[in-house]
Order: structure tokens, then C-alpha cells, then sequence
């Protein structure tokens, strides 16, 4: 009586499923059913069909990698319109300069924006390929600039023109002071400067002041000089006087300035006219 043998239970299909595969078949080439094992996405990539053996797929690699700072290099310099386009979609530039959204944020009193500056900064950022980002930082950074500019320009202006009071002020004692600076104020009107009075580097020269002062004030001889080539550019004193006090209801400046204590004397000249 023969032996009993044990049969041999043949593998399962996920037994075999799990049984390494040779990664080259015999001929050094990747094995088909090794590639097929992969993760989808990888074991259905184009780059089965350009390598097909591990030699040629790190040449390749290698080659790739050598490439990607010159091809970057080369897109980013590139002329070609259709590079051209690709690079200002990827930074994200509008289709013209206008469609650049640019604030300018609050301004402080007395300064104004230039829009015209503005739109040609639009411009240039257009054309420069600067992203609406970037310009709006630079944007901001020189307005912060021009606030600050501005708000150093007002208190040097103010320290300017108190020094300048003190200095007048200790020349021209008591009610001097007051009269003197109407008579230089009347006399820049007379010659056809009054506009420069605003001017601080003017207004505020006390060598200037006092020049007019001596030298050119006693040139006219008297206030009725003065009053009589007013009274040839006005209808009526009434509207000599209507249209100084709008002057004076309008005036921003500081009220002890050169200007504003002119008016103040010539509405008293013409007050003692009506009178």
C-alpha cells in the first residue's frame, strides 16, 4: 500500500499579486509587469515610453535637471509675444495701464494729489511690468514720503516766520511793528507784487521786508498815492471795502502774517474814507 501523500494547495490570487516582480527583464530593459505594478499615476506616465532602461532614465533625469535654470532663464528674457503674455498673466498685470487700482490714501490739509503723476505712474508700471502689488507699495512709500516732506515744510515755515517776527519786532517797537509791515504790504500791491506776498521765502524775509521798507516805501510819497491808484481799479470804495473783507473772511493763513495785517490796514483806510 503506497503513502498517503498531502496535496499542495496552489497559491492564491492575492499570494501572487504580492510576489516581487523583477524590476529589468534579461535584456537590462524596465519589466513591463514591474512598470504595470506601479501606482497609476505613475505606471501610466509618459516617461515609460521615452526610457525604457535605468541607464537612459538617469541620463535623462540628470539632463532634465541641468536644463531647468537655463530654460527659466530664457522664458524670463524671452521676446516671443507668446512668452511675453505667459509672464505677465503669471505676475498677474492688468490688460492696460487704467486697469491699475492704485490709493492713495488720506491726504493731509493743503496737499494735494497729482493726478497726472499718478496716471503716468500707472503708466510706467504698465509698461515695466511692475505687478499692481508692487506698485502700490511704491505707491504708498512716496506719498509717505511727500507727507512727511509736507509736515517737516509747515514747521520749518512756522519756526521761519516767528524768528522773522521776533527779529521785526525788536527793530520796529509797539505799534511800528504793525504799521510799518501795512506800508511794505501796501507798497508790493502798488507795484504789482502783492502775489509774491504769499510767497514765505518772501513774507517771511526780514532783509526783504525791511528793504521795501527803506528804500522803496519812501519812494512813494505819500498814502494818498497809494490810495489813488486803488481808487482807479475799483468802482467805489464801498466796493474797495466789499471785496477786501472777502479776502480777509477767506484768508487760511496765519493772521499776524505780513499779508493779513496789510488788509487789516487798508480796511481802516478806507473805513476813515467812508467816515
Amino acid at each position: 500500500m503506497s503513502e498517503e501523500q498531502t496535496p499542495v494547495e496552489a497559491p492564491s490570487v492575492e499570494e501572487t499579486a504580492t510576489q516581487p516582480v523583477d524590476i529589468l527583464s534579461d535584456d537590462g530593459k524596465f519589466n513591463q509587469s514591474w512598470v504595470e505594478a506601479l501606482p497609476e499615476d505613475l505606471g501610466k506616465h509618459s516617461i515609460w515610453s521615452k526610457y525604457d532602461n535605468p541607464i537612459d532614465l538617469v541620463k535623462g533625469t540628470i539632463n532634465a535637471q541641468s536644463q531647468i535654470g537655463r530654460k527659466a532663464e530664457e522664458f524670463w528674457t524671452s521676446e516671443d509675444a507668446n512668452d511675453v503674455a505667459k509672464r505677465r498673466e503669471i505676475m498677474g498685470i492688468p490688460e492696460d495701464y487704467d486697469s491699475y487700482s492704485l490709493e492713495s490714501g488720506e491726504l493731509p490739509e493743503g496737499l494735494e494729489l497729482d493726478q497726472e503723476r499718478i496716471d503716468a505712474f500707472r503708466q510706467l508700471a504698465y509698461e515695466k511690468n511692475i505687478p499692481p502689488e508692487a506698485a502700490q507699495a511704491i505707491l504708498e512709500f512716496e506719498m509717505q514720503n511727500a507727507i512727511d516732506e509736507y509736515n517737516n515744510s509747515d514747521t520749518q515755515q512756522e519756526v521761519y516766520r516767528q524768528e522773522s517776527e521776533g527779529v521785526l519786532r525788536e527793530e520796529w517797537k509797539g505799534d511800528k511793528y504793525e504799521y510799518n509791515l501795512a506800508k511794505v504790504s501796501e507798497t508790493m500791491d502798488y507795484l504789482g507784487l502783492g502775489e509774491f506776498k504769499d510767497d514765505p521765502n518772501i513774507g517771511n524775509n526780514t532783509e526783504f521786508i525791511k528793504a521795501v521798507f527803506e528804500h522803496v516805501v519812501p519812494l512813494i510819497d505819500s498814502d494818498d498815492l497809494i490810495e489813488t491808484r486803488k481808487s482807479d481799479n475799483y468802482a467805489t470804495i464801498n466796493d474797495q471795502l466789499v471785496e477786501l473783507e472777502q479776502k480777509m473772511n477767506e484768508y487760511r493763513g496765519n493772521t499776524s502774517e505780513l499779508p493779513y495785517l496789510g488788509m487789516i490796514k487798508e480796511r481802516e483806510a478806507l473805513l476813515r474814507k467812508i467816515s
